[in-house]
């Protein structure tokens, strides 16, 4: 019995391995197209100036080179958002535009540098029974309570997720 035991065991590790590797594939994968898109977009950036320096060098003028550079940017800016939205959702995170840290999806201020995570600022309707319900909570050693809205914060927050207020 005991063998069956230990085979059974090792059975539900390889398994769990298994279902994990699927994802960690994924990202992995995002983030090596990610790093080429914007090493593409540092090549670009590099012609670009060494086109310009080189114009400028002998007194030339801008043309066609520069129509054709802008488009090939805007076409891997394209390719990186997309992959940078893909990774987003993989890990159920957005990237503040503001300071670049990743913010839960559902938050709507930064936690770092307490901007909004949506293009206009809504305003936060706390209910009666939503305070009630964040107040009988058992406080938790790695959370932080905002003391206006009682939002769950992760302790190293400086703003408060759901209304953007300063932590203390």
């Amino acid at each position: 019995m005991p063998m069956d035991d230990w085979r059974m065991k090792l059975a539900k590790a390889l398994k769990t391995v298994k279902d994990g590797t699927g994802e960690l594939y994924q990202t992995t994968k995002i983030n090596v197209d990610l790093g080429r898109e914007q090493d593409n977009l540092k090549k670009i950036y590099y012609d670009i100036g060494k086109k310009v320096h080189e114009i400028y060098q002998y007194g030339g003028s801008l043309g066609k080179f520069f129509d054709e550079k802008y488009l090939e940017i805007k076409e891997v800016e394209e390719k990186i958002e997309a992959l940078q939205k893909k990774m987003e959702e993989l890990k159920k995170v957005r990237v503040c535009i503001h300071c670049g840290k990743e913010v839960e999806s559902k938050a709507k201020f930064c936690p770092k540098c307490g901007s909004p995570m949506d293009d206009t600022v809504k305003e936060e309707k706390n209910t009666k029974e939503t305070i009630k319900e964040e107040e009988n909570r058992s406080p938790q050693l790695d959370i932080k309570v905002c003391p206006n809205c009682k939002a769950e914060n992760q302790k190293d927050d400086k703003f408060c997720l759901s209304c953007g207020r300063t932590l203390v």
